[in-house]
């Protein structure tokens, strides 16, 4: 059994796996995301630019995160992806509460997304200096409005 600091040194390959869930249930949970946007928000989000899109920022997180695991100078990545999944879940639970319908992504996004993400702000913020602390959580949103401003643009 491992011990719990090896639970803990591994606890961020949790995030891309959650991730990848999150997307798949983005996809085909209910009508899509890209449909239920274009309902909600008159802004829909097309297949071709959310699987683009994904494409891209699935693998790069998935390797990011796996590098911080082993090059002490990442370590802050853990908390810059923790705040992506954590204000995504956070924007799709208050999504389905503003409209009054299922979400797509609101599953994965309050069960897996809410909790790992508030797991990675707590471990980071006792971890990283609070400078560098502040500034990976400030990435995270940063990457996470410009996912938003490239998948609506």
């Amino acid at each position: 059994m491992p011990s719990e600091g090896r639970v803990r040194e591994w606890w961020p390959l949790l995030l891309p796996c959650a991730y990848l869930l999150h997307l798949a249930e983005e996809w085909w949970g209910g009508e899509g995301l890209g449909a239920w946007m274009a309902r909600a928000y008159g802004r829909e989000v097309s297949p071709s630019r959310f699987l683009l899109l994904n494409g891209v920022v699935w693998p790069l997180f998935a390797v990011l995160t796996a590098a911080a695991l082993r090059k002490p100078a990442l370590a802050w990545f853990p908390t810059t992806f923790s705040t992506i999944v954590l204000v995504n879940g956070l924007l799709h639970a208050l999504g389905s509460l503003a409209i009054g319908s299922y979400s797509p992504g609101v599953v994965t996004g309050v069960l897996l997304n809410l909790p790992l993400g508030t797991y990675g702000l707590v471990v980071g913020r006792r971890r990283l200096p609070p400078r560098t602390f502040a500034l990976a959580v400030l990435a995270g949103i940063l990457v996470h409005v410009l996912v938003a401003v490239i998948a609506f643009a």
